[in-house]
């Protein structure tokens, strides 16, 4: 009990410092990243014009090399993942020269690319000056993701100064009196300087991105006398211009935003129409590696692994509205988890097997007839009439990955609706259950052992990472950390859902 007092004193204290002194933003000049910068906005002024289509991968390769230039600020010859997003935007401009209308432009922005990995980036040369005049143990990096967290701790470790994400620092015991956070406001949440953990916060942001508004919490449009906390620039970096440049008049001034990464969604194709029972709603999840699943909206539950427990404790279960950019998934090459359980539990049952799937194809043809003859809203409305009360699961009873209703009861008076003797199919029902429960727990144990031998660094740098189950039945499980969700659904089949496939939505993403 005493430390945690103590902990929300400290709170207090960090909040009410920067209530007085406000954040610091080091506007780092950087002429070469400047270049970039300008160019991209100059090709993505031409996509405004024209459309995307033909620029994809082009502009693709440039965010991601714009968003580099900010979150990893290595030396060179440490920082592989810039030199690696140059040499792409490179490759892609290179692509297009000949094939279209912009050849100036387009050698003009592999040359500002190929220009970048002339010297170090000046972000890291202000930050690696910063922590040692303050010294490694008055300061703690933040990062703007466990990506880039990874990388600067590699080669801030020799100085001994803590690197952590923002979630991190949330949750972690902080004893140091000043946060670095390595990016612009905007990259990370409020909670940042509305409910700081150090006295001191200090942005570190190249002086060519625009938007250096500190962030308020979502509370303070309705609280009165709220407090704002206020931002001093401080300029550093290439000398500044003898002669100030005269301002360029910018008609539609481009969000920051715009320029981050992201994905292209588009819009939904499946309309509105009804689904068939063999179908349901789905949101498109782009995961690291160059694959995505379909994760279905009326799922409960996902297997999802944590690296930030402790062994033993890792893998578990995350709710599907818990699924987040960030989170990493467990899942299986070419089909769903759920499937290759089945198979398990069947190999189990042994000589009875047969009759169980019989049992199971039976009732749950009965249940698609039903819906076929008098649709899903009149089968809901009888089923509650008979005190069936998850009645609303219906389509979902009738999929094969669903071995039975999680009520005794409602499934006695499902099997009573469709004119079913409760036995054998009860008990063939709740066999199954059993099995599939038990090569869950079997599962989840292999997982542990796997991620307790596993590499969870390298999972962090590279997003994903196969688990070396050698047992048959086990094998093809591997581990991804999501990327991005698509803000809407579509409607696709029930066999479709959680099973992985290769989709590069994400390329420009990590």
């Amino acid at each position: 009990m005493t430390s945690r007092i103590v902990g929300l004193d400290q709170r207090y204290a960090a909040a009410a410092s920067l209530a007085r002194h406000g954040v610091e933003i080091i506007a780092v000049r950087d002429d070469l990243g400047a270049r970039f910068d300008s160019v991209t906005r100059d090709l993505f002024r031409l996509i405004q014009r024209d459309g995307p289509g033909v620029w994809d991968d082009v502009v693709g390769a440039a965010k991601a090399l714009r968003w580099r230039l900010i979150t990893y600020p290595m030396p060179l010859e440490r920082n592989s993942q810039l030199t690696a997003a140059a040499s792409e935007v490179a490759r892609q401009a290179h692509r297009l020269v000949g094939a279209v209308d912009e050849d100036a432009l387009l050698r003009e922005i592999a040359d500002a690319a190929a220009a970048l990995c002339s010297r170090d980036p000046l972000v890291g040369s202000v930050l690696f000056e910063s922590l040692t005049e303050v010294g490694a143990d008055s300061a703690i990096v933040v990062a703007a993701s466990s990506q880039s967290r990874e990388a600067v701790g590699e080669w801030l470790g020799s100085l001994g100064a803590r690197v952590l994400t923002l979630g991190e620092l949330e949750r972690a015991e902080v004893t140091e009196d000043i946060a670095y956070l390595l990016g612009p406001p905007q990259f990370f949440k409020s909670a940042a300087v509305t409910a700081p953990r150090t006295l001191e916060v200090t942005y570190i942001v190249p002086a060519w991105f625009g938007d250096r508004t500190v962030p308020r919490s979502p509370l303070t449009q309705y609280a009165e006398g709220s407090i704002q906390v206020a931002a001093r620039v401080v300029m550093a970096g290439d000398a500044a211009p003898a002669a100030p440049q005269p301002a360029v008049a910018d008609d539609e001034p481009i969000p920051e935003e715009d320029l981050l990464p992201q994905p292209v969604w588009g819009s939904r194709l499946s309309g509105d129409r009804a689904l068939l029972t063999d179908e349901l709603e789905a949101r498109k999840v782009l995961l690291s590696g160059g694959r995505a699943i379909w994760l279905d909206d009326d799922g409960e539950r996902i297997r999802s692994l944590d690296p930030t427990q402790p062994p033993g404790e890792r893998v578990g279960y995350s709710a599907v509205p818990a699924v987040v950019p960030g989170t990493y998934l467990l899942l299986r090459e070419g089909e769903a988890e759920r499937e290759s359980l089945h198979v398990r539990a069947y190999a189990r049952i042994g000589p009875s097997a047969a009759a169980v799937q019989a049992s199971q194809a039976s009732w749950k043809s009965g249940v698609t007839e039903r819906l076929r003859a008098r649709g899903v809203r009149d089968s809901e409305r009888s089923l509650r009439a008979l005190g069936v009360r998850a009645a609303g699961q219906i389509r979902a009873w009738a999929s094969p990955h669903v071995i039975r209703p999680q009520s005794d009861s409602d499934f006695e008076r499902l099997l009573e609706w469709l004119a079913l003797p409760v036995q054998p199919h009860f008990g063939h029902a709740s066999l199954l259950r059993h099995e599939v429960h038990r090569a869950t727990r079997e599962l989840r144990d292999r997982l542990e052992a796997a991620a307790d031998v596993a590499d969870l660094h390298e999972l962090e740098r590279s997003g994903h990472m196969t688990l070396d189950i050698a047992e048959s039945g086990f094998r093809g499980m591997f581990v991804t950390r999501v990327v991005a969700i698509a803000p809407f659904s579509e409607v696709v089949a029930r066999h479709d859902a959680r099973v992985p496939f290769a989709d590069d939505g994400a390329q420009w993403l990590e």
